[in-house]
């Protein structure tokens, strides 16, 4: 499974449909890539953007249970 399906599968369990756009929004402004270009060396970056996106809209808890997720996909 490429890396950014699986992205979509770790944030989908919390946000639903608005997974994909939301991986796509991160991807694009903060790692200036498409998220088909993701690597495993873009994880931990990745992961603090999706933490900080997801603390403001559905809380600390479930962003920090997304990074730890996100920095465990090789």
């Amino acid at each position: 499974m490429a890396i950014n399906d699986q992205i979509v599968k770790i944030l989908a369990e919390d946000m639903g449909p608005s997974a994909s756009p939301f991986l796509e929004r991160q991807c694009k402004f903060h790692l200036n890539k498409d998220p088909g270009a993701l690597t495993a060396s873009d994880m931990e970056e990745l992961a603090k953007w999706v933490y900080t996106g997801a603390k403001l809209t559905i809380g600390e808890g479930i962003a920090d249970k997304l990074k730890t997720k996100i920095l465990a996909v090789k």
